[in-house]
């Protein structure tokens, strides 16, 4: 499972979703960090959804760099 967006643990390379409160439900938004900068990919209604996002967003970025 991947782990939210935290400061203090953050590295190059790693992703992770974090959940985002919609009322009493929850989406989930993908995130990636390069070492630079964290980039952010749409919401998701699944947390799994949002993974997958997250994984493909690294490689997408990673490719841009």
């Amino acid at each position: 499972m991947l782990h939210p967006y935290r400061s203090i643990d953050l590295y190059p390379g790693k992703y992770g979703v974090n959940a985002v409160a919609h009322g009493f439900l929850n989406k989930f938004k993908p995130w990636y960090f390069d070492g630079s900068a964290v980039w952010e990919g749409s919401e998701y209604e699944l947390r799994s959804e949002a993974e997958k996002a997250a994984k493909e967003l690294k490689e997408s970025t990673s490719l841009k760099v």
